[in-house]
């Protein structure tokens, strides 16, 4: 069984939790970062599609217009309806990934914020334990 003094001295120290913490808060705030980089790059990259395949709808239309067959043009305009569609909804998930990415970055500067909030407590401990050592090293100069 251990002793009082044993599991007090593996225990962390209020400033020893307090910087860990801080420290956990920045590495969520670089993985919250790197999170809405992420997202950033996917609404770009679905914007991108988007008007690619609006594109082609609009490249489809042009085609149906000079296409000689019913049939043919059935089915040109049938992909650039598709296209269409398809671009209206990688426009919305472009948006969605937008919004996912300023999310994160929100996220990440409320890590940051609750990292330095435990780093100055832990700055703030460390500066009363040593007044209060000063002050029962030399308790008349108070």
């Amino acid at each position: 069984m251990k002793s009082h003094g044993e599991e007090a001295r593996k225990a962390p120290t209020l400033e020893q939790a307090l910087e860990a913490r801080a420290d956990a808060r920045r590495q969520e705030a670089v993985a919250a970062r790197a999170q809405a980089r992420a997202y950033d790059a996917l609404a770009q990259a679905c914007q991108q599609r988007s008007q690619a395949l609006s594109v082609v709808s609009r490249m489809d239309a042009v085609l149906a217009d000079v296409t000689e067959t019913d049939e043919e043009r059935s089915r040109v305009r049938a992909d650039g309806q598709r296209a269409l569609d398809h671009s209206r909804l990688t426009e919305r998930e472009a948006s969605l990934h937008a919004t996912e990415a300023r999310r994160a970055d929100a996220e990440a500067s409320r890590a940051d914020a609750e990292a330095d909030v435990s780093s100055q407590k832990a700055g703030a401990f460390v500066s009363r334990m040593h007044d209060a050592a000063r002050s029962l090293e030399h308790p008349d100069k108070e």
